[in-house]
């Protein structure tokens, strides 16, 4: 999944020359203490740990990983029930815990449980070090690639410390996986086009997270990998099929998409704090549901055609990796803070690629602060975030629109 070299008659926007042994300090070094003095007091407000293995909110620590634990530990001791009745999900995992826990409940695909299903066999807190170690490694792997060597350490230190990295490793969320698939997927799509594809497949866990992925690869051509994507995709449903039958696909398709869509209709809850989308931001600044869905399809359509002419104009893949993956939060109403860790990564491509000594953008510094400066700045009803994760996008697509340079020829030499 390296990323290779672009053609010699484009310009690399996100790969500089290797750096040389006196290179200056990177541009980025102040935001790595802006980005822990934003984060750290909403990870010690909202995330501290107060004994029991719970938080200061009464959640275990690790958060939300309570459910990619709790549900494949259910399904495969009998109780694959309780994962689509609210109530009896909420009393077992409780019971697993060994604690009376938040409201919590279950939404993933019903194949999630056989991907997870060694994680459910672990003790709790071994899980969460797995979960949360062993998937910040593989896409610290996938991002670090694109980083020339003699910056990754630094590079390294950027994406452990960013903002979204540390909401998502507190939060116990499955940001480091859905990146590992994304990235990992966009940058082997030329020279691994069916590893590509099965990675697509598997982001299927998240299936708002993948809208931008089919126009994309028609717009590519990338017919190779769309096959092996919905190959993937088919073997994991028929697998879930013969584990546990039909009717966890019903509940899936029918009840727990109804909870979800209702989470939106309501909007009411912490989790409102923490959504990155365009519907949110216009439901926090109090406009109504058909209101808000008007302004997220306002953006979209753009955004997704904006996306489909751009990755055909580029044939970089750090460049091309980088548009989709900021198109992502735009394009669904469910995007979260812990789902930007996809705009992270392709913020240390842009700071590891600029010149020493520069000075980021404006631009870069909120997308960077962008997912725990949003819960404050949510609170107080002012949802003009995804303003920045527009502007980031714009950016990229401005880049790409550039004309391209065209390698120098040599005269033709002259006739005697």
């Amino acid at each position: 999944m390296g990323c290779g070299r672009p053609d010699p008659d484009e310009r690399d926007h996100a790969m500089p020359p290797s750096p040389g042994p006196r290179r200056p300090t990177p541009p980025s070094t102040w935001l790595i203490p802006l980005g822990i003095l934003i984060t750290l007091p909403v990870l010690v407000f909202y995330y501290r740990p107060a004994g029991g293995g719970l938080d200061v909110t009464g959640h275990p620590i690790g958060r939300d990983f309570i459910n990619a634990w709790a549900g494949p530990r259910l399904a495969f001791s009998g109780q694959l029930d309780t994962l689509f009745d609210l109530k009896a999900y909420h009393a077992a995992i409780g019971t697993l815990f060994g604690s009376p826990l938040p409201f919590h409940n279950w939404s993933y695909p019903p194949f999630t449980l056989l991907l997870l299903g060694p994680l459910g066999q672990l003790p709790y807190f071994v899980a969460l070090a797995v979960w949360t170690i062993g998937l910040f490694a593989a896409f610290a792997g996938v991002t670090l690639s694109c980083v020339p060597r003699g910056q990754r350490r630094h590079a390294l230190l950027m994406l452990a410390l960013a903002p979204a990295c540390l909401i998502n490793a507190v939060g116990g969320q499955n940001g480091f996986l859905t990146g590992t698939l994304l990235l990992g997927g966009l940058l082997a799509l030329d020279r691994r086009p069916v590893l590509a594809g099965i990675l697509f497949g598997l982001l299927t866990y998240k299936p708002q997270l993948g809208l931008v992925l089919p126009p994309v690869l028609i717009a590519l051509g990338a017919w190779r990998t769309i096959a092996a994507a919905c190959t993937t995709t088919l073997a994991l449903v028929g697998a879930s099929i013969l584990a546990f039958g039909s009717d966890p696909w019903r509940h899936n398709l029918g009840e727990t998409s109804a909870y979800l869509y209702g989470l939106l209709d309501a909007f009411d809850g912490f989790y409102q704090f923490m959504m990155a989308s365009v519907f949110a931001g216009a439901r926090t600044f109090g406009l109504s549901m058909g209101a808000a869905w008007g302004l997220q399809l306002l953006v979209a359509i753009p955004v997704l055609a904006a996306t489909a002419w751009a990755v055909r104009r580029t044939r970089d893949r750090v460049q091309r990796a980088g548009l989709v993956a900021t198109a992502v939060p735009l394009l669904t109403p469910y995007a979260f803070n812990y789902d930007l860790t996809l705009v992270a990564a392709v913020l240390v491509w842009r700071i590891s690629a600029a010149e020493p000594g520069s000075r980021p953008d404006w631009v870069t510094v909120l997308a960077w602060l962008s997912p725990t400066l949003m819960i404050p700045v949510q609170m107080m009803n002012f949802g003009g975030m995804p303003v920045v994760l527009v502007a980031l996008f714009g950016i990229l697509v401005w880049e790409v629109a550039q004309p391209r340079l065209e390698p120098a020829r040599e005269p033709a030499p002259a006739l005697p």
